[in-house]
């Protein structure tokens, strides 16, 4: 994403969280505050899918969202994940056509500001409870290079948080080898760094290790990055000794000092 972009992104985020929570004055923040009667009220409520939906709404709108409460509300109002991502997953759908996943809109009305704000809010609370269905959904996001790459970044994170290791054995895999992908969301999942996260966890798995160097060391020889590649380059050496001796990291650490090319005048 462009910086111009990311800064005016950034604006309209506090713009809309100035304004819902002027408005709501933090709906979840007050939720997590209540009596043991109104909590009891409200738990009974939650189970109403059209009320639970109600709620959401309020909670996506209010402000800019802390996990951590968003967990406790969940457990505080005996909100199952199943139920919660049903809503959430709906919500973003619906968002998405309101708004359109393929740019994060900086102007136009109410409708599509709240559609917006709605959208990167629901896709941050599958956090609590994105089950196999829901990080499908999120993959699909992430992995479109036809949609904003801010929700592209945002899903990705999501789906990093509630992956397994298997998961993102499989999911560092496939980014290190599309160039495309990996670059789209290179400054909210760094590939290297999640790649290095399962070597190091894949002690007993030397097939799933030689695999992993393989990956890294072939997305390397692409690298454009020369900071991205020097600490790729100095973990993945310190790990593999094939990787640090290999003469394809020798061409590549060859090409990375190489001074750009002066253009022909």
């Amino acid at each position: 994403m462009k910086k111009t972009g990311m800064v005016c992104m950034m604006i309209l985020c506090f713009t809309m969280s100035s304004r819902s929570s002027a408005l709501l004055g933090g709906w979840l923040d007050d939720c997590l505050e209540f009596s043991e009667q109104k909590t009891e009220q409200l738990r009974e409520d939650l189970k109403d899918k059209t009320k639970m939906r109600e709620c959401m709404n309020k909670l996506l709108g209010s402000r800019l969202t802390d996990l951590a409460k968003a967990g406790t509300f969940k457990q505080k109002f005996d909100v199952s994940d199943e139920a919660m991502q049903g809503v959430l997953m709906d919500i973003i759908r619906e968002s998405s056509v309101k708004a359109g996943l393929e740019k994060y809109q900086q102007s136009g009305s109410v409708e599509v500001y709240t559609a917006n704000w709605h959208l990167r809010e629901a896709i941050k609370w599958m956090e609590t409870c994105a089950n196999a269905e829901g990080k499908r959904l999120l993959m699909d996001i992430a992995t479109d290079n036809s949609k904003d790459d801010f929700f592209r970044s945002s899903a990705i994170r999501t789906y990093m948080s509630r992956a397994d290791m298997q998961e993102k054995w499989d999911t560092v895999v496939r980014f290190l080898a599309d160039d495309e992908v990996r670059l789209a969301l290179r400054f909210d999942f760094n590939a290297y760094s999640v790649a290095m996260e399962v070597y190091d966890r894949a002690e007993n798995d030397t097939q799933k290790r030689e695999a992993i160097v393989v990956a890294i060391s072939a997305a390397l020889a692409k690298e454009e990055d020369k900071k991205a590649f020097a600490e790729a380059d100095k973990l993945l050496a310190e790990r593999s000794t094939e990787y640090a001796e290999s003469p394809q990291r020798k061409a590549a650490l060859e090409r990375m000092n190489k001074p750009p090319e002066k253009e022909t005048p």
